[in-house]
């Protein structure tokens, strides 16, 4: 291995000025390709990896100044980065009129600063309003660039159960002020459709900012979340058989089935569901205007997968990272879209094979529109099935 001119003075703890500053553009070089490749990899981590690579013992500082100076050339100042967000504003708003920009600032001895932050593009509220069923999947993941803060989403599903980003802010914490101020946005940009549901997680400040500007929707709560909350006080095989079924239940009467074995086995644990948990989390109670029957927030923990490895960008990159992505994608279904035939889409033609297979039902027609449907050899449960309202009683 080629000996590197400043291995010796790494270990040393009194570099001069002209000497620290060949290292930190050594570093700079060395850490380039690595940054490209994975843009969230921290000083830490490269310190690690420029080690193993060159056999190099280097002082944490000087490698945190090496990729700051890396990040700098690669993708530009941290401060200029938000100065540009004005002329990303502009441009998105002349190119797609309609669109939603905007920018929350402060002054401080007369400069401008900035605070938060919600972007939508036209064509993702149209998209929503036009093509999806009224549910959004609501949550935030943390920045991972050098000014650390929350990008919170709300993502709905298109007709092919595919997710469908709606809209996007930025904020520095999950507080009820930031999250009201995105929910006051997404109210501009959507309005309030009919049966629209909400699901978020069990953040007390998400779950206030719904409640605040949303107070007439459909308010469920992520299960998962509300299960890891659980489990901290409550444990026993009764809730793991009990608990997960409770929120798949389709009717009252299995829900009830299973919330009295609860109730049997520690009517403190029901008691703490009713008092803690109070949105909605189980199938029984959702409305059936949605036709969204998910039980967790999944679908925005998809969302926050989808854009992990561009967190640490710039915030001006990031989003336009995001306007490239959702024009690759959009493109992507349009493809897709032109090869259908018919009215229904393929996945819910096989979907509805797959489970009419294996029935066991008779079958009775009262009319044209509505039918009695008993199923047969099992539970022997009857319900009415009417095709005109699109109703079951089940």
């Amino acid at each position: 291995m080629k000996k590197n001119p400043f291995v010796h003075c790494y270990s040393s703890s009194r570099m001069s000025k002209k000497v620290k500053n060949a290292t930190k553009f050594w570093i700079c070089e060395k850490v380039k390709d690595w940054l490209i490749e994975d843009p969230c990899l921290g000083a830490k981590a490269l310190l690690k990896k420029i080690k193993e690579h060159h056999n190099v013992k280097i002082n944490y500082k000087r490698v945190y100044a090496g990729k700051v100076l890396a990040e700098r050339q690669l993708f530009g100042d941290w401060d200029n980065s938000f100065n540009n967000l004005f002329r990303f504003k502009e441009q998105i708003e002349k190119s797609c009129p309609g669109s939603l920009v905007i920018i929350d600032h402060y002054t401080i001895n007369g400069k401008i600063r900035f605070r938060r932050l919600f972007f939508a593009l036209k064509p993702c509220i149209e998209g929503f309003l036009n093509g999806c069923r009224p549910y959004l999947a609501i949550d935030s993941t943390f920045l991972t660039g050098k000014y650390k803060g929350q990008f919170a989403s709300a993502t709905a599903i298109d007709g092919h159960n595919w997710m469908y980003p709606v809209c996007v802010g930025v904020f520095a914490s999950e507080d009820n002020e930031n999250w009201i101020w995105f929910m006051e946005n997404l109210r501009q940009a959507i309005g309030s459709p009919r049966g629209l549901a909400i699901c978020t997680d069990a953040g007390q400040a998400v779950m206030n900012g719904v409640k605040t500007i949303y107070p007439e929707v459909e308010h469920r709560e992520c299960m998962h979340h509300l299960v890891t909350n659980f489990k901290k006080r409550y444990t026993g095989k009764v809730f793991d058989e009990n608990l997960w079924a409770a929120a798949y239940s389709w009717n009252p009467y299995l829900f009830e089935k299973h919330w009295a074995a609860m109730d049997r086995e520690k009517p403190a644990a029901t008691a703490y569901l009713r008092t803690c948990h109070t949105k909605l989390w189980t199938r029984s109670q959702f409305s059936t205007i949605c036709k969204v029957d998910y039980v967790t927030n999944n679908l925005a923990e998809c969302f926050n997968n989808w854009i992990k490895e561009h967190k640490a960008m710039n915030l001006d990159d990031l989003l336009d990272k995001l306007r490239q992505m959702l024009i690759v994608k959009w493109n992507h279904r349009r493809k897709i879209s032109r090869q259908f035939e018919g009215l229904i889409l393929p996945h819910i033609i096989k979907h509805l094979n797959e489970k009419s297979r294996e029935l066991n039902l008779e079958v009775i027609e009262c009319s044209e529109h509505v039918a009695e449907v008993t199923a047969l050899g099992g539970s022997g449960f009857r319900f009415v099935v009417n095709l005109h309202e699109k109703t079951c009683s089940c």
